[in-house]
């Protein structure tokens, strides 16, 4: 298990009309911000990785603010240099220059300057003040996801993947000064088992919602997931599909009812919802659940399961890791459609609170087009990985 603690991260936009302006900044420059730019697309442009937004953030917090809701056209931003130097004073950059090159050196803190030293010194009072009382200190959010679910989330992705993206913006969108923990355990169903009904984390993601205005079509799991779980708003919205070996008699089916009586390979910690809403129940079809994506596809090719059901985008890339694209297949008649979420244990209020947060900063991303711009950026870059 991999711990990772990060201070609230800093994604703010200028939500100003137009398209990105950030066209001739570089690093160890000032830079006056334009219409249309957003700190993703001066760091895009300054170091040719927008994911270093907080650079940026973190040098101008005085001319940004602690809410950041907006960076203002005419704000001068100091865009430290890559080596974590803070740009010197200079006028604002406004030549039309390429991008700068990617720089992936992290910025490095520097020590504050020692204040001056007053040449004398006030006179002691008669009795020392009384101290104010310390100020009780808020407890991190600890959030929890795992590996093995690309683009989503995976310790190997760019951030941590495209829905650990969405959730550190939306929760700096919304509260710029929470601090959270971020981990990796990569037994999904121990999240919802074990480590947050203990509150041994408050939140985790990502995961879809059973139709919980339906309780009697659900299946165990799910109605438990229903009932002892509170959901933000959707991040994130995918299709479920159903996939066999290429030469299957089940290839082209067009109704689920050729399902019935199939082994249908679905991992451990997916929602078995997308099956029983096809009627695809436990009664009907024999469920298997390895804890891995490329478990399921494995069976498959050796015979032991007829089908894998599994979010198609998640599918395609590991479809495309292990070699088999011409020999697994997709249904394009039968799928459905599901969404991802963040979700907090009811007997957790802290963390309930928490949701709240993330609600309002998805919110705010879609209305900037920051959403567009972290999903785009994300699937651009996986199709990229897929063709090497």
């Amino acid at each position: 298990m991999r711990l990772i603690t990060r201070a609230a991260p800093a994604a703010c936009l200028a939500m100003l009309l137009g398209s990105g302006a950030a066209l001739a900044q570089q690093a160890c420059e000032t830079y006056e911000v334009k219409r249309g730019d957003n700190l993703r697309n001066i760091a895009r442009a300054a170091y040719g990785d927008p994911d270093l937004y907080r650079k940026i953030y973190d040098a101008n917090v005085d001319v940004i603010g602690a809410k950041a809701d907006l960076i203002e056209v005419g704000a001068k931003l100091k865009l430290p240099c890559a080596d974590g130097a803070e740009a010197a004073a200079a006028e604002p950059a406004t030549t039309e220059e390429a991008v700068a090159e990617a720089v992936d050196a992290p910025a490095t803190e520097t020590a504050p300057e020692p204040e001056a030293v007053a040449e004398a010194a006030p006179a002691a009072p008669e009795s020392e003040p009384t101290a104010p009382a310390p100020q009780p200190s808020v407890k991190p959010l600890a959030l929890v996801t795992g590996n093995d679910y690309a683009p989503f989330t995976d310790e190997t992705l760019p951030g941590g993947g495209m829905f650990t993206q969405l959730v550190e913006m939306a929760m700096f969108r919304a509260d710029p000064g929470r601090a959270y923990t971020l981990t990796f355990v990569n037994d999904w169903q121990a999240h919802l088992d074990a480590l947050l009904p203990s509150h041994a984390y408050d939140l985790t993601f990502p995961w879809s919602r059973p139709n919980c205005e339906a309780p009697e079509t659900l299946s165990a799991g799910d109605l438990g997931r229903c009932q002892n779980f509170e959901f933000s708003q959707p991040f994130y919205e995918v299709v479920d599909g159903f996939f066999s070996r290429a030469d299957s008699e089940i290839a082209a089916a067009t109704t689920y009812a050729e399902y019935m009586g199939k082994r249908i390979c679905r991992p451990e910690g997916y929602s078995t919802g997308v099956l029983d809403g096809a009627g695809l129940t436990m009664d009907v079809v024999q469920v298997v659940r390895p804890v891995k994506v490329a478990d399921c596809f494995g069976m498959l090719m050796k015979g032991e399961v007829d089908l894998v059901a599994l979010d198609t985008t998640v599918a395609a890339d590991e479809i495309a890791e292990l070699g088999l694209t011409d020999q697994v297949s997709e249904n394009p008649q039968l799928s459905s459609v599901k969404t991802l979420h963040v979700i907090a244990h009811k007997s957790n209020p802290e963390a309930v609170a928490a949701l709240g947060l993330l609600n309002q900063g998805i919110l705010e991303m879609y209305e900037s087009g920051e959403w567009y711009d972290v999903v785009s950026t994300a699937l651009k870059n996986e199709q990229k990985l897929g063709q090497n």
